[in-house]
């Protein structure tokens, strides 16, 4: 254990370049590529003791860790907190959560600035000081600019001990938290708010509001499309303030008679809210026949109308077609039906603006033609919480209640839902994960009116005021439920199928989500009602109750805003979560949680027609044509790689999903070159095929392995390529093809002419003359580049990026590698001429043929065992196993989780710690290694690894 510190010392101080454990190193933690929460998440899940030696601490801050603490409390894991009351900044609430864990120790340090910003973690002997600039707060551990650094030592190093020190100095002297303390430091925290929030300095008039960036960038682009055209559609996300950038846009626009269409009427009493806060020179009126007509400011005035109330002849053909110079439409996905048709085929204003959050809900109407296919702007989810338009959130995924053996899944019944049992599960689990501010008002998601009912009625048997509301219930009632709930005189609303757009609640502090997850568009609405900033909350929690549900995988397909369904990128997310959620939101999981939805990922067939089709239609829609490739993963819909999987290659999906469309032709032999560069190279994790057979289709010379080389270079500073261009050279030309079966039947797309390369004939025939398979070539290859660049880009000599997933056959190809059946490998193969062997690893192994487990001992080393039946030397001669042992070859490692999966690449093998033979259940010798990785297993991917 010495040794590795001062290896690490060495890293950290002497030399960055010096190898050592990169767990042990000294690191500078800010809130950068990884936010500080993540690092100290990581610190608890394995640590055997815990300090926390911190000035400030708030709700939001201790938030992000419930996970964690209820995790450390059940294994009994001991832990000291202590803060200060200096300036009286630390919550209440905060402490008295604190106090309900019965392994941590909580004291305050009285009297004094205190104002340290510590964190220690023992594991073992050894200690982590993570010592900086952040207190345990929402923003210092997601999104400040904060400095803490890390340092690992054992107890009796300088700095631990003398930092130990201190604190128990300090710990010691100070009394344990009593409740008449805590009650007395309320009750000054609260007048200490309570006058904070009296004494205000605006920089501005306080009913002056000014657009944010993004408005800005939106203003801008209607700016230059009402000069072009005479309507734009903007969508953004709920609670980013469209209705103020609609305000903006017609006090720009300079419009004398306006109308704001909606379908309910409280978006009209908020919407005209809104635009008395801006619009300042017009009369801005509620639509009735009587007053309306009769008001003499008309002609300067921005009409609020139900679509409902105004589609009605009556009062339609009291306007003149030319009336309104600039017309509004609230939710306008909505605008198919009749009553919203009548009204806009009927006026013919000036400009008309659709507003959105949406737009992909359209049914058989297709909003984007509408509007002619002008996006004004986009501010989605991801973008509003990085600008921080959204009041942040902190989601928990909660195993769902087990009752009498059984889970909670699609077939469900009844009384499963709604058992007593179940209901105090909730309440325990809404308890304990808390919401921002003073009273709870929370929304609660139901599968079915029925569920819905019954709920409601056992949470108020148990006096925990609730309401459900459905479509059943008139607007009225939903406004009186709303009332009731933001004057605290309700705890919860149930609803089932209404709150989806549309409301607005800022009040909503908790959500809970008790049902399958169906669809991820539907998902993020009802999470948006949750996601209103308001004076009151600085966060809203959300508790999803995951059981064995079919669509768990669209819960990280909707939280991460990526719609590719591509698995790689859902388990990335799993996997880290919270780093790749912008702004002061967090993501945790229960381990029973994660483990369901990885299982959902890794089992789901996302190359369906039905779901490629979605997203085809959706674009088709937005751009007016067909889509391509390059479409869909530029716009972050279903990954290519699916698409091509449902039918090998783009013509034949195009054909299934749209037969009386006359795209084009392919003949027979342009059929089977699609078909084998969709198969065989796409989607590419290499540029070097991609490159090459743009270069030939740009030029008609043949080519050199110098030549090419001289443009990687140039174009790409990649040096050293000279075996990768030469293998993929060899891979198109079908050199190193002959003996696998799957490829034997497609033609060679190069020729190989003394060691010249040029395009064959008949394809490069077929590129120029027929434009229909030069179109379908040509996005399948910028496809290909686009998706190496953003998942597999190269940085040196060496093709394979550590951590990426692999095919078998690819990590032989990508290697350099001429193993034709890869596919068929099991364990190992070695390529003694090289001096190179590849294990492939399944960490848990279905086959019932399996006789011994594969461990991680740490997250850089591990056991691996050889084939039955193999000793280290035969014959007094070394074999492959017994070479293996001598370090003769240079080890690559790619291990997966379980059957199904890719492999992910860990490197290469550092070295052998031990080596011996033993024997398989069967009584067959094999041996045993113990291997050492060059490279640390980065912490998520080593987590998912061994749940």
């Amino acid at each position: 254990m010495k040794k590795e510190l001062i290896k690490a010392l060495k890293t950290s101080v002497f030399d960055f370049n010096a190898e050592s454990k990169i767990s042990f190193q000294h690191n500078l933690l800010t809130n950068d590529e990884e936010k500080i929460v993540s690092f100290l998440r990581k610190e608890l899940e394995c640590c055997d003791e815990f300090i926390f030696s911190v000035a400030f601490i708030t709700l939001g801050g201790l938030t992000l860790f419930l996970e964690e603490f209820k995790k450390l409390e059940e294994r009994n894991i001991k832990g000291k907190i202590l803060t200060g009351d200096y300036l009286n900044f630390t919550e209440p609430k905060a402490l008295k959560k604190i106090l309900t864990y019965k392994n941590i120790e909580l004291k305050i340090a009285n009297n004094s600035k205190f104002h340290p910003k510590a964190y220690f973690f023992r594991k073992g002997e050894i200690w982590t000081l993570i010592v900086g600039s952040s207190n345990l707060t929402q923003t210092a551990l997601t999104t400040n600019f904060e400095w803490n650094l890390k340092i690992t030592s054992l107890e009796n190093g300088k700095i631990i001990k003398s930092s130990l020190k201190n604190f128990y100095d300090i710990f010691h002297s100070s009394a344990e938290l009593s409740s008449k303390n805590l009650e007395e430091y309320e009750k000054k925290y609260l007048e200490l708010k309570k006058m904070r929030s009296s004494i205000s300095f605006p920089l501005t008039e306080p009913d002056i509001i000014k657009p944010n960036l993004m408005q800005k960038e939106a203003l801008k682009n209607l700016s230059k499309l009402s000069k072009i055209s005479t309507k734009a559609l903007l969508i953004s996300a709920t609670g980013t303030g469209k209705t103020f950038l609609s305000a903006f846009a017609i006090k720009e626009y300079g419009a004398k008679r306006i109308l704001f269409l909606a379908h309910r009427k409280t978006i009209l009493e908020k919407s005209m809210k809104s635009f008395n806060k801006i619009i300042k020179d017009k009369n801005l009126l509620i639509f009735d026949k009587d007053t309306y007509f009769n008001s003499k400011n008309s002609d300067n005035s921005v009409l609020f109308a139900m679509v409902q109330t105004l589609n009605k002849e009556e009062y339609l053909t009291k306007f003149s077609k030319d009336y309104f110079d600039y017309i509004i439409i609230d939710e306008v996905h909505h605008s198919a039906a009749k009553t919203y048709q009548s009204i806009l085929n009927y006026f013919k204003p000036k400009f008309l603006l659709g507003l959105t959050a949406t737009p992909e809900r359209t049914d058989n109407f297709d909003i984007y033609q509408f509007f002619d296919y002008n996006i004004a702007y986009e501010i989605r989810l991801h973008e509003a919480m990085r600008e921080n338009l959204l009041c942040p959130f902190h989601y928990f995924g909660i195993a769902d209640l087990e009752i009498n053996g059984n889970s909670i899944n699609n077939k469900a019944n009844i009384n499963m839902l709604t058992s007593d049992e179940r209901v105090k599960h909730i309440l325990e689990k809404s308890a304990y994960y808390g919401y921002s501010g003073n009273n709870l008002n929370a929304l609660i998601f139901v599968s079915n009116i029925k569920e819905g009912k019954i709920l409601a009625e056992k949470l108020n048997l148990l006096n925990r005021k609730s309401i459900f509301l459905s479509s059943e219930n008139s607007d009225s009632e939903r406004e009186i439920a709303i009332k009731k709930l933001e004057n605290s005189e309700i705890e919860f609303i149930i609803t089932v199928d209404i709150f989806n757009e549309g409301i607005d609640i800022p009040c909503v502090n908790q959500i809970i989500f008790l049902r399958a997850t169906q669809s991820a568009i539907i998902y993020i609405q009802q999470l948006g009602r949750g996601l209103r900033k308001s004076k009151n909350k600085d966060f809203t929690v959300v508790l999803d109750f995951i059981g064995n549900y079919e669509n768990n995988f669209l819960i990280p397909v909707a939280i991460s805003q990526n719609f590719s369904y591509d698995k790689d990128s859902l388990k990335r997310f799993m996997m880290n979560a919270t780093n790749i959620l912008p702004g002061e939101s967090s993501v945790s999981f229960d381990e029973i949680s994660k483990e369901k939805i990885f299982e959902n990922i890794n089992s789901s067939n996302f190359s369906s027609k039905k779901l490629i089709e979605h997203d085809f239609s959706l674009l088709e829609k937005q751009l007016g044509r067909f889509p391509t490739l390059c479409d869909f993963f530029d716009r972050n819909m279903i990954e290519p790689s699916i698409i091509l999987k449902y039918k090998k290659e783009y013509d034949s999906v195009l054909k299934s999903l749209r037969p009386n469309l006359n795209l084009g032709f392919l003949n027979s032999l342009e059929k089977e070159f699609l078909v084998f560069l969709s198969t065989f190279f796409s989607p590419a994790k290499r540029i070097h095929e991609t490159v090459i057979l743009k270069e030939f289709l740009n030029t008609d010379s043949k080519l050199s392995v110098s030549d090419i080389s001289k443009i990687f270079k140039t174009n790409y500073n990649l040096a050293k390529q000279e075996e990768n261009i030469q293998n993929a050279l060899k891979h198109l030309s079908k050199e190193i093809f002959i003996n696998l079966s799957q490829a034997k039947t497609y033609p060679n797309i190069l020729e190989n002419k003394d060691n010249f390369y040029i395009l064959r004939k008949d394809f490069s025939s077929c590129y120029k003359n027929n434009t229909y398979f030069k179109i379908l070539i040509d996005d399948l290859l910028n496809y290909n580049l686009k998706y190496c660049e953003k998942y597999f880009k190269q940085e040196n000599e060496k093709v394979l990026k550590l951590y990426g997933e692999y095919t078998k056959q690819e990590a032989f190809w990508l290697s350099n590698l001429d193993f034709n059946n890869g596919y068929q490998v099991s364990g190992y193969t070695a390529f003694k001429d090289e001096k190179k062997l590849l294990i492939f690893v399944t960490m848990l192994n279905s086959n019932s043929r399996n006789i011994y487990n594969n461990i991680f001992y740490d997250n850089q080393t591990f056991n691996w065992f050889s084939k039955s039946s193999r000793y280290l030397q035969k014959k007094a001669t070394d074999t492959i196993e017994g070479l293996i042992a001598k370090n003769y070859f240079e080890i690559s490692v790619f291990i997966k989780k379980i059957n199904g999966e890719n492999f992910y690449y860990l490197g290469e093998v550092d070295k052998i710690i031990d080596f011996k033979e033993t024997k398989d259940i069967h009584g067959k010798n094999i041996i045993e290694y113990i291997f050492k990785l060059k490279h640390e297993v980065k912490k998520d991917l080593f987590n998912y690894l061994n749940i």
